[in-house]
């Protein structure tokens, strides 16, 4: 599971027209679209300025902790670190999941505690910052680059998990 955020999305609407947040933000959000397909991933649902995406519907790609974890690091190295191009933030877990069809214009649902973390860890996240949960890690391996790992409380998890924060790549 992978959540995907723009960074600073309520001060642009706040400071700019609306038209100008839609030609700000419609062709990063198509480029993040395409990255999420490029490694292999479902859009499942778009929330504003942000959107869940699912790895693993397709059985026949496999690695889909590190077609995430790789997804992850190549959407915050597509947003940028200005208004002009806002940057994004990513949470993402590993873990069984249950799929059910959704009302439109969805498709289907996800349902799991992998779910949960990945929002969660998404909302953490700073600019330019992806948290990966602990089965995702251990899943999908250690990301290029330094890993800073810290036990996170989640709201509503019962224990803290255990967060690894990779920092922003250069396209």
């Amino acid at each position: 599971m992978l959540f995907a955020d723009l960074s600073g999305f309520t001060q642009l609407v706040e400071a700019v027209e609306p038209e100008i947040v839609y030609q700000v933000v419609r062709p990063l959000m198509d480029d993040l679209v395409a990255v999420v397909q490029r490694h292999g991933g479902r859009i499942q649902q778009v929330l504003g300025d942000g959107f869940m995406c699912v790895f693993g519907l397709d059985e026949t790609l496999g690695d889909e902790p590190g077609r995430a974890i790789r997804a992850g690091l190549d959407l915050v190295a597509a947003g940028g670190t200005e208004v002009v191009r806002p940057s994004v933030h990513v949470g993402l877990e590993f873990g069984e999941v249950f799929v059910t069809p959704s009302w439109p214009p969805a498709g289907f649902g996800v349902w799991g505690r992998a779910v949960n973390v990945a929002a969660r860890l998404c909302d953490l996240a700073g600019p330019g910052e992806v948290h990966i949960g602990p089965a995702a890690y251990a899943a999908g391996g250690a990301p290029p680059g330094p890993v800073r790992t810290e036990p996170t409380a989640l709201k509503g998890v019962g224990v803290p998990v255990i967060s690894h924060l990779v920092m922003a790549r250069a396209a």
